[in-house]
């Protein structure tokens, strides 16, 4: 931890967030002409100048004010930040747009994406539920023809997903709903990675249903209940990036761009940041992945029943990062509030 007094601290909370207002680097005219300090110039610029000897703020050119560095920005958050809650009508707002969309969970965390992107001026960015954390509720059987059945397993949170098998043998539509019972006695209730783990012990001894199809899932459990892969995540706001200034240089934004469009490296990154921590605040190169160096993540979890994604809000890492931290804990919360009820 960098050791700092008073008044730096009071010149660095300063420096962030006139840098955030107006992105230009900030002089010690600057501060005083802006900020009631009782302090001289001479004195502002001396302050300045062991910020910057201690590594929590940077000249980028010689005749130019100072800005934050990472580190500035990681003491701002950590100990000098305010952060203020939405508004009563932006609160609303949020909610009323959410319900707008179908009930269909997909729907509303994609629409939820968009509504981060318009009310934080950055990238929003929501990664839907790791379905493979789910409890099973039970899973149907639906013949399609002879040799295809619609296998819809559905978890406890609401979630539910399909997979069309192909079965080298027929069978009956009441032998189908047999099968089903007798699959959900023995495997409601489990996490889905428990199923994977112990079914050949929970279908021993199984009588009823068609036993090819029993051995089927009992052969086939790490493919059928593997949903590990089904992640997925919605962003909205690219527009909104493009508007900033550190994403002039095109090769910025291309970064950008390349990670969203490499879905299993944005996971990754976005499960790393994920951690048991309601909110994640990563800064520039805090962040693991170098296409995110000159960017900054502020990120919360969401719950629907016992399953988590992860919510979150992309951007240089000049951003407002109090108000940031109160639209994506209230979006987390909206959006359990909204898939629940």
């Amino acid at each position: 931890m960098i050791k700092t007094n008073d008044r730096e601290r009071l010149i660095l909370k300063l420096v962030v967030e006139d840098f955030i207002d107006s992105v230009f680097p900030i002089s010690s005219r600057t501060l005083c002409k802006n900020h009631d300090l009782g302090l001289s110039p001479a004195t502002v610029r001396n302050v300045m100048m062991d910020l910057e000897e201690k590594g929590l703020l940077a000249q980028p050119h010689v005749s130019a004010g100072r800005i934050p560095t990472d580190s500035g920005y990681r003491l701002y958050v950590d100990d000098l930040m305010s952060v203020d809650p939405l508004s009563r009508s932006e609160r609303r707002n949020v909610l009323e747009k959410l319900k707008k969309v179908s009930l269909d969970i997909d729907q509303i965390l994609e629409r939820a994406s968009k509504i981060l992107g318009e009310i934080s001026n950055q990238l929003g960015i929501v990664l839907l539920p790791r379905f493979y954390e789910g409890l099973f509720e039970k899973l149907e059987l639906v013949p399609i023809n002879s040799s295809r059945t619609l296998l819809v397993v559905n978890i406890q949170s609401g979630l539910v997903k399909t997979i069309m098998l192909e079965l080298d043998f027929e069978i009956s539509r009441d032998t189908l709903e047999a099968t089903s019972r007798i699959l959900n006695e023995r495997l409601h209730g489990l996490l889905l990675s428990e199923i994977k783990d112990s079914i050949d012990d929970r279908l021993k001894n199984v009588n009823q249903g068609h036993p090819n199809l029993i051995q089927y899932f009992q052969s086939s459990a790490e493919e059928v209940f593997d949903f590990e892969d089904w992640e997925d995540y919605y962003f909205g706001g690219t527009r909104n990036i493009l508007r900033q200034p550190e994403f002039t240089p095109v090769s910025q934004f291309d970064n950008l761009m390349e990670l969203l469009e490499n879905k299993h490296n944005m996971i990754q990154f976005l499960e790393h940041t994920s951690t048991k921590r309601p909110l994640r605040i990563s800064i520039g190169r805090e962040n693991d992945e170098p296409k995110m160096n000159s960017c900054s993540v502020v990120s919360s979890d969401y719950q629907i029943g016992n399953v988590r994604g992860v919510v979150g809000i992309i951007g240089p890492t000049r951003m407002d990062y109090g108000r940031m931290v109160s639209i994506v804990k209230y979006m987390s919360h909206a959006i359990t509030n909204t898939v629940t009820n």
